[in-house]
């Protein structure tokens, strides 16, 4: 199931957003929640529940949707995000911080479905991209789509997967790993490191920005050829 949270101060909102989202073809595959604010979405996803999609309102009284989406983006950067908004001129503040779209209230009806259906088939395929690591009796399985990047461990012959959902170690040589998983979204910075291209926010200099506020330092041979790929995926 692809699970879906509505935030909103207004239940007459919570229960036209459930609406549009109920309405399309493929309900049977979504869960739907609602939430009368953002601090009670904030605590129940610290309560370890897991979101796909996030429709947010952007004018709330509690916390205004654009401070919450921050604080999604920083604490939770694998969530789709979705901002309500009754003003157009909004929308550059939610681009800003990375929210996927951002809806007025006034096309909901219209523009809800449309944009769910193509997140539902884009996190179907994400789905199918995984990993399993450890033993038969231990096995953890990984979403490409959950790692942020991934760095060898110095002086060892394992790899740590650093995910959206903790820490993951492999015992597997990294250039091997990355010709095992064939996946376009991973870029090589570094010999040391390998960063998923959808958890980054912004390159200066030799450096990478990421989503989850850490930064990684780019090799000055590898340092042309990355900067080409993270231009190209973003015209994209």
């Amino acid at each position: 199931m692809i699970k879906i949270g509505i935030v909103d101060d207004e239940m007459p909102i919570l229960e036209k957003v459930r609406k549009c989202i109920e309405n399309i073809p493929e309900k049977r595959k979504i869960e739907v929640e609602t939430f009368h604010g953002a601090e009670e979405f904030l605590r129940r996803i610290e309560q370890k529940e897991r979101y796909d999609i996030l429709f947010s309102d952007i004018e709330m009284q509690e916390i205004d949707g654009i401070s919450f989406g921050k604080i999604i983006r920083e604490k939770y950067p694998g969530i789709y995000l979705i901002f309500l908004t009754s003003y157009s001129e909004y929308a550059v503040d939610s681009y800003r911080i990375d929210a996927y779209q951002y809806i007025l209230k006034q096309q909901m009806e219209e523009r809800i479905p449309a944009v769910l259906m193509r997140l539902i088939v884009r996190i179907e395929k994400e789905r199918e991209c995984f990993r399993w690591i450890g033993t038969l009796n231990d096995r953890q399985k990984i979403y490409y789509r959950d790692i942020i990047y991934i760095r060898k461990v110095k002086g060892s012959k394992y790899v740590e997967y650093v995910t959206t959902e903790g820490i993951y170690r492999e015992r597997i040589p990294l250039e091997q790993l990355i010709r095992n998983m064939e996946a376009d979204e991973f870029l090589m910075v570094d010999r040391g490191y390998v960063v998923n291209i959808k958890y980054i926010t912004g390159v200066k200099g030799n450096a990478i920005y990421l989503k989850n506020n850490e930064r990684v330092t780019v090799s000055r041979a590898r340092l042309m050829a990355v900067k080409e790929k993270i231009s190209r995926n973003w015209r994209y």
